[in-house]
């Protein structure tokens, strides 16, 4: 690489980093923590009730939804990823979290859509709590940061999505430590549940 390219690179890279990591500062500042609150008790009530946590997002939002149910699964929490393999009934007993930016792209509308018939409870990240899925939510945990609306007309340095996705990545894993002290559960309890032939 140039010296030329190399500065340029180096500059973008750290840059970047640092706009990331002020994001994640401003959802600290910005979060409604009694929502957040709200979250955390109705996933112990619903795990302590013996439902399921049940976890959806597309794309990007997807795998960090994967990232939350794994976490979930490590605290001992029943859970699963809606369209894995190994996706369980859903009912009235349990709990739907969704991951939307937009609050409007197609397949978690009709998730919630399916989930608000069978009568279980809804929860969503959004940026847009006004959104088609923010309307049937139970409750909404607003996460400032770049969504796919506004790509393009917001101009960042992390690419796309990438300012809500990971603030989105950084709060639910903030609620699994709060989870961690609510529930007495230590690293060690993880390690016994962590996967061991990965």
């Amino acid at each position: 690489m140039k010296d030329s390219n190399s500065n340029l690179v180096r500059g973008r890279f750290l840059n970047t980093l640092l706009e990331i990591a002020e994001q994640v500062k401003t959802n600290t500042e910005s979060i409604d923590m009694e929502n957040v609150l709200k979250l955390i008790d109705l996933i112990n009530e619903i795990d302590s009730n013996d439902g399921r946590i049940f976890i959806y997002g597309a794309g990007r939002s997807g795998f960090i939804g994967r990232c939350f149910a794994q976490r979930l699964m490590h605290l001992g929490i029943k859970s699963c990823f809606v369209s894995d393999a190994v996706t369980y009934r859903y009912s009235k007993d349990d709990l739907l979290i969704l991951i939307s930016g937009s609050g409007e792209t197609t397949s978690p509308k009709a998730i919630t859509k399916e989930a608000k018939k069978i009568g279980g409870k809804i929860a969503l990240f959004t940026g847009n709590p006004k959104s088609t899925i923010g309307t049937t939510s139970d409750l909404i945990i607003k996460v400032e940061g770049k969504s796919k609306e506004k790509a393009i007309s917001q101009d960042t340095l992390a690419p796309f999505t990438s300012l809500f996705d990971i603030s989105t990545l950084s709060i639910l894993d903030s609620i699994g430590a709060s989870l961690m002290v609510l529930l007495g559960i230590s690293e060690v309890d993880i390690d016994k549940r962590h996967a061991s032939i990965e």
